[in-house]
């Protein structure tokens, strides 16, 4: 992860201000005294994510916390702090401004420097240093999420794995074979030739909420040199127009132009594309594990799962995949000056970064965090086995993906210039030149 960057100006401008009004005047935040306890006495502690409903729409964490809450009834109980992610990400910003934010709470990873910056987040690494079995579970996760100056601001939510979903069945027909870990991209432009003959979109993707959308793109940017390049452009040594990673964009142009998307890409949504997969009317769909148990109820075994395109004229490593750790939670600073908010927090970390906590994940078809020996998914979880056995060709992955290796007003350039190209909006010159441009207002 790139720890070095200045975030955008009118973000950390902004929330420094909040943050220090409250740092300084609300006497370190949320207090977990006798009006945090149940009626059975049990500490509270407050868990704001970013989702309306996480029973429904993050099985695993829900299944996680209820495990947790049952196992330490009367003792300590985790509360949901619900909110879809917009209304999430603003409430924790309000939250921030009048010291009442929650105790943990997930953070996106472009934002989450903002808030450590500020001093709004607990230093983790003390938590890690009393519970080495966590640490060595983690199997260096965390470190995406530690500063330049060494403080511990985050610990991965989930494990990510992202790349792209292919409909079996549909290749069957179209008489193209499987993609593999040796498909090129000249590979793929003749797979999205024969899907569109065959009477197929080759790959659903919406544009109307792109940080939804993209996630095959990380691993297209990996490849064409993100990593090694990245640092460089943040500090102004160099350029995305002139860098190694313009590649990636001409290669998305000729995928454009071959007509590899839907028509009216620009009036889709994340859920609109995905239906059109799920429907048997696109081949492929970019997305991630979150999506493995939809997938299995219906493709079922139909459903295959690839990286990508290798891109043989790059120079850089062609043999990473994308397990890359997923936002972080956070923790407020004001738990460190509650000893019982304290003891409850940390107890809950320790259970979410358990071996209990993963294999109730791979049973709810997520990846956690961390890395523990014998846990498999179900043979029925078709989706999330074909990732699992993806994951099975010993390559690396970046330490981070690249849209959370840059501050919030670059992640958003980023995705309106992966898809401005692709709704042909942008020539591959016009949106390099827009990422110039959004690194030079960062300053």
């Amino acid at each position: 992860m790139n720890t070095n960057f200045k975030p955008g100006a009118l973000s950390v401008s902004m929330l420094s201000l909040l943050l220090a009004v409250s740092l300084t005047s609300c006497s370190g935040g949320t207090s977990t005294s006798e009006d945090a306890r149940d009626q059975s006495g049990a500490t509270v502690i407050k868990f704001g994510i970013n989702v309306a409903n996480p029973e429904k729409q993050e099985p695993a964490t829900y299944a996680i916390v209820q495990a947790f809450n049952s196992a330490n009834e009367g003792k300590y109980r985790v509360e949901f702090q619900a909110a879809d992610t917009e209304s999430h990400s603003k409430n924790l910003k309000l939250h921030a401004s009048d010291g009442t934010l929650p105790q943990v709470f997930w953070v996106d990873g472009a934002q989450v420097r903002d808030f450590a910056d500020s001093g709004a987040l607990l230093d983790l690494n003390d938590y890690l240093k009393q519970n080495p079995d966590v640490n060595t579970a983690l199997a260096g996760a965390q470190d995406a999420f530690k500063g330049s100056d060494g403080v511990q601001f985050g610990l991965p939510y989930q494990s990510n794995v992202q790349g792209i979903f292919y409909n079996k069945e549909l290749f069957d027909k179209a008489g193209i074979s499987y993609p593999t870990d040796a498909t090129t991209f000249e590979d793929f432009m003749n797979m999205v030739s024969a899907l569109k003959s065959s009477g197929v979109t080759p790959v659903a993707i919406g544009s109307k909420n792109s940080s939804f959308a993209m996630w095959e793109f990380n691993l297209w940017l990996t490849r064409n040199g993100w990593s090694e390049n990245i640092d460089s452009i943040m500090a102004g040594n160099a350029k995305f127009a002139s860098s190694d990673v313009a590649g990636a964009f001409d290669k998305l142009q000729k995928l454009t132009d071959a007509g590899a998307f839907p028509d009216n890409i620009s009036t889709l949504e994340y859920f609109d594309a995905k239906q059109q997969f799920d429907d048997g009317k696109a081949a492929m769909f970019g997305s991630g594990q979150w999506d493995c148990a939809e997938f299995d109820k219906s493709l079922g075994d139909k459903i295959g799962f690839w990286w990508g395109p290798k891109f043989t004229d790059s120079k850089y490593d062609q043999d990473v995949n994308m397990r890359v750790p997923s936002a972080p939670i956070a923790v407020s600073a004001a738990v460190g000056n509650d000893e019982k908010a304290q003891e409850a927090t940390f107890a809950f970390l320790n259970f979410y970064y358990s071996k209990e906590a993963a294999k109730i994940s791979y049973e709810n078809s997520m990846f956690p965090a961390t890395s523990y020996e014998g846990l498999a998914p179900a043979s029925d979880k078709y989706a999330m086995s074909a990732m699992t056995a993806a994951l099975g060709n010993g390559y690396k992955s970046p330490a981070v993906a690249p849209d959370l290796s840059v501050p919030s007003a670059l992640q958003s350039e980023l995705y309106d210039a992966l898809f401005g190209v692709m709704q042909k909006t942008y020539t591959p010159a016009q949106a390099l030149e827009k990422l110039d441009q959004a690194v030079e207002n960062s300053k």
